[in-house]
C-alpha cells in the first residue's frame, strides 16, 4: 500500500512505516490543490494539525482506506465523510500527554514569574528588577477544564505532587484517578472559572466547545487570574478575552493556540502588539506584544 504523508512527522516514524513494507511518499508542506490531485493514488494517507482532510479531499480518495492523524485532535478531519466513505481514521491520543502537560506548567510559569518580560528587557539593556516581582504557584488554585482527559490528569498531577498546588477541575465525563491523589470538582465551567486562580484548557475542539470560553464566562474569571490554552485557539472567544487583558480583568494569558495560525485577524494579531495595558497586565504567552509605557513587554 501507499502512504502519503502531508506534515512532518519524526523519521524513526518514517522508518517505521517503510520496515513494515509500505511504499511511504513525504510529501511534507503539500499544498491543497496538489493534495486533491494526488491522493486517489494513495490507499493511507497521514496528517498533523495543518492538512484539512475535508469532503471534498475525501471524495478524490478513491483508494482511500485509513486515514492518520498523528497527534490528538480530529477538527482538521471530515470524521462523518470519512465513515460514510469506509475510511478508518486514527489518531495517537496519549502521545503528545507529557509534552503538552510540560508546556502548559512552563507558561504558568512564565506568566507568574514574568519570565518573557525580564528576557526581553534585559536584551534591550533595559534594568526593571523593581517590576519584576513574581508570584509563586505553590498554593495556588488552578481550575482544569478538561480534567478527566489524559493531558488534564497529567496536568493536575504534576500540579498537586509537583508544586503542592489546590486544584479544582471539571469535565462533562467521569475522571480517572491517580493512585494516591485527590482532586475537588466543580458542578460547572462557571463554578471553576469563579473559584480558581488560574484556568487552564484541556478539551478537544468541537461544535460543542467552540467558544466554550466565551464572553460572558471569562468575565466571571477572578480578577488578577490567568488563562492558559494549549488546547485549540476557537475554545476561547479571542476578542473578548482581548478586552478583559486591556481592563486589567485578567493578569495575563498564555497561549499556544489561535484562531488562525499564524494570526491574520486584526483582533489577534493585537495579542502581538501594543494592547493599552499596563506592564503589570501584559498578555504572556508565545506571542510577545508592547505594552505603550513599557516596550518590549511580554
Amino acid at each position: 500500500m501507499r502512504v502519503l504523508v502531508c506534515d512532518p512527522i519524526h523519521p524513526d516514524g518514517l522508518e517505521i512505516l517503510r520496515s513494515a513494507g509500505l511504499q511511504v511518499d513525504d510529501q511534507t508542506g503539500i499544498d491543497r490543490t496538489r493534495l486533491v490531485e494526488l491522493i486517489s493514488n494513495y490507499e493511507i494517507v497521514i496528517v498533523r494539525g495543518r492538512t484539512k482532510i475535508d469532503a471534498s479531499v475525501i471524495k478524490a480518495a478513491r483508494k482511500l482506506r485509513i486515514i492518520g492523524r498523528a497527534g490528538v485532535g480530529l477538527d482538521n478531519v471530515d470524521v462523518e465523510a470519512a465513515k460514510a466513505g469506509g475510511i478508518q481514521v486514527w489518531n495517537t491520543p496519549s502521545a503528545p500527554s507529557t509534552s503538552v502537560a510540560e508546556l502548559t506548567i512552563a507558561l504558568i510559569l512564565s506568566l507568574l514569574r514574568k519570565i518573557p518580560l525580564a528576557d526581553q528587557e534585559m536584551k534591550a539593556g533595559r534594568w526593571i528588577k523593581n517590576q519584576l516581582m513574581g508570584e509563586e504557584l505553590q498554593g495556588k488554585r488552578i481550575g482544569v477544564i478538561g480534567r478527566a482527559g489524559r493531558i488534564g490528569n497529567e496536568v493536575s498531577r504534576i500540579l498537586t505532587v509537583g508544586f503542592q498546588a489546590e486544584v479544582l477541575g471539571y469535565d462533562v465525563v467521569k475522571p480517572r484517578g491517580v493512585p494516591g491523589l485527590s482532586y475537588d470538582f466543580t458542578e460547572s465551567i462557571e463554578e471553576l472559572l469563579q473559584k480558581s486562580e488560574i484556568v487552564t484548557i484541556h478539551v478537544p475542539y468541537t461544535p460543542q466547545t467552540h467558544h466554550l470560553l466565551n464572553g460572558k464566562r471569562l468575565a466571571m474569571m477572578r480578577r488578577g487570574s490567568y488563562l492558559i490554552n494549549t488546547s485549540r485557539g476557537d475554545i476561547v472567544d479571542g476578542p473578548s478575552l482581548l478586552e478583559l487583558l486591556r481592563q486589567g480583568q485578567l493578569a495575563g494569558a498564555g497561549l499556544d493556540v489561535f484562531h488562525l495560525e499564524p494570526p491574520v485577524d486584526e483582533w489577534e494579531k493585537a495579542m502581538g502588539e501594543s494592547i493599552g495595558i499596563s506592564p503589570e497586565r501584559c498578555y504572556g504567552g508565545h506571542l510577545p506584544h508592547r505594552c505603550p509605557d513599557q516596550p518590549g513587554t511580554a
